[in-house]
């Protein structure tokens, strides 16, 4: 681990990024082109998405896990989220969302209490926004810190103890906003859906992949060393987070875009495995897919439903800034890095973040 000044430059850039990616890009909220109070929100939520993000980012480099790990507890992050912190999951009524019922109505499980398109188009929207994409880009932009840890042994329970003040102000919020404490079956029902999540995360299924190259004995035989793995276009890459985000988010909320959803996921996932395996894959893409999530967003903000109090003018001017901010990202990442070189035998190509 390198020095606290050092550290500092990406410990702030995740811990301020991590509520814009999450709360800020899709123009959603009430606060949309309202500078004060989007800067005070993002300082308030800092130690809840931002601390989230750092102290999975340890987990993974402290195990020695890889990027399906880190991805695998940013599920459980954004359950935990809906679930325990800001109780959406369980929320007849939002008023600040008029579509609130038309949102949860059709997938709804009345037994349960939970609508399940809602519940895994949040997962995932934590999973790529809360987590996935700022530290995609600290990867791409901080080489230093590739597989080091960022906090140390005070800055843990400083960042622990911090999201959990902000975590439980949130959960006090959401008590008044849904007018409903969760159930202990829900609560249970909840915390074991996160332990497994966490379980896979730690298992080897969240190791980094490794590049599967012929054995020593059929080279030797061919007298001819393996072909160099492809690169893959970073045009291409940012164009596939950018359509993923936008086609989930543009999903209707019934069992038919439940379905979608899932297959979505599933093509993701298998594409990441396929790619990090047999293509060549690092830091350039892993910032460049992190970007294109970001624009995804972004665009996606533009035809969001206008917030109450929000003018047009306001939403366009802060999705506009926003997208300027996401493709200077993109255009430093390009220029930090380098086109991946191929993986050598038996080398990870999945760094961790």
């Amino acid at each position: 681990m390198l020095p606290l000044p050092r550290r500092l430059l990406p410990i702030v850039a995740v811990l301020l990024g991590a509520p814009i990616t999450a709360e800020m890009l899709q123009a959603y909220l009430p606060l949309t082109g309202q500078l004060a109070q989007s800067l005070i929100a993002m300082v308030f939520l800092a130690p809840l998405y931002g601390g989230a993000a750092l102290l999975i980012r340890e987990v993974t480099v402290r195990s020695g896990q890889g990027w399906t790990c880190t991805l695998l507890l940013a599920a459980a992050f954004g359950l935990a989220m809906q679930g325990l912190i800001d109780l959406a999951m369980g929320g007849q009524e939002n008023p600040a969302i008029p579509y609130w019922s038309s949102l949860r109505d059709p997938t709804l499980i009345p037994g349960l209490g939970v609508s399940v398109f809602p519940t895994l188009a949040w997962t995932t929207g934590h999973l790529m926004m809360s987590v996935g994409a700022p530290l995609a880009l600290v990867h791409a932009l901080a080489p230093a810190h590739r597989g080091r840890p960022l906090l140390g042994r005070l800055g843990i329970p400083a960042v622990l103890l911090a999201g959990t003040v902000i975590g439980v102000q949130v959960h006090i919020d959401g008590r008044r906003i849904f007018d409903y404490v969760p159930s202990f079956g829900q609560v249970v029902g909840v915390l074991a859906v996160i332990t497994v999540l966490a379980g896979l995360a730690l298992s080897p299924l969240g190791k980094t992949t490794r590049h599967v190259q012929r054995s020593e004995q059929v080279t030797a035989a061919l007298h001819a060393p393996d072909p160099p793995a492809r690169t893959v276009s970073a045009a291409l890459v940012v164009t596939a987070g950018a359509t993923a985000k936008v086609a989930i988010d543009l999903l209707p909320p019934t069992w038919l875009g439940v379905a979608i959803l899932l297959t979505v996921v599933a093509a993701m996932s298998f594409a990441l495995r396929w790619c990090s395996s047999t293509r060549r894959w690092g830091p350039r893409e892993v910032g460049m897919l992190g970007a294109g999530v970001i624009i995804g967003a972004i665009l996606i903000g533009f035809l969001s439903p206008l917030p109450a109090g929000v003018t047009l003018t306001e939403k366009i001017v802060q999705g506009m800034v926003l997208l300027g901010a996401a493709v200077a990202a993109m255009t430093l990442v390009l220029r930090r890095t380098a086109p991946s070189e191929p993986p050598a035998q038996g080398t990870p190509t999945g760094h961790a973040p």
